[in-house]
């Protein structure tokens, strides 16, 4: 797979709640209709995406931790390696992107959606904003890269970072929330 195929979708809202009812018919009926499909599709694609998960997070090979991911609906071109213990959207893994050469350490996470209880309407946005991790950057073991966030090309994320906006290109970032602490040499 190539980048250069790759469609960055907009940011979008999303419904409040995220599965909090406990009617399971109701929450797969709400659910449905949030992601454009109908109930029976909903349930297997998140069962997919569940199983894929599990299996990608203890793969013993990069290949397969890719396959399980592309599988998923993550967008992943060749080249990119993906570490074990890796948690990739499992609600939205069609809002990740993924570019040639990125390097993804040991525990990291993805998340591309926050979706809190409709309390918090007032407060915050529910929104899936897709994650895009520009060719030849590298995240370090245990990063959390959040909703909406772009790491520019050949860009570091320091050990246990979390990035709450963009990274420029070729920039080290570290700490919570990152901040740059310097550019990277070419």
């Amino acid at each position: 797979m190539d980048s250069k195929d790759f469609q960055i979708p907009k940011a979008k809202g999303i419904p409040y709640g995220g599965g909090q009812e406990r009617d399971l018919s109701k929450y797969f009926k709400e659910s449905s209709k949030a992601h454009g499909m109908g109930k029976c599709r909903y349930m297997w694609v998140r069962l997919r995406n569940y199983v894929c998960f599990l299996l990608a997070y203890i793969a013993p090979s990069n290949k397969l931790r890719v396959t399980l991911n592309r599988w998923k609906g993550v967008h992943v071109a060749d080249g990119a390696y993906i570490g074990m213990f890796v948690f990739i959207d499992n609600a939205y893994p069609e809002s990740v992107f993924i570019e040639e050469d990125v390097a993804i350490n040991a525990g990291c996470m993805l998340v591309a959606h926050f979706n809190p209880m409709a309390h918090f309407r007032r407060t915050v946005l529910a929104k899936v904003d897709p994650i895009v991790l520009k060719r030849g950057s590298m995240l370090g073991m245990r990063s959390i890269i959040m909703p909406g966030v772009t790491v520019g090309e050949y860009s570091m994320v320091s050990v246990a970072s979390v990035v709450y906006k963009d990274v420029e290109k070729q920039t080290i970032v570290r700490g919570n929330p990152a901040e740059e602490i310097g550019k990277v040499r070419l």
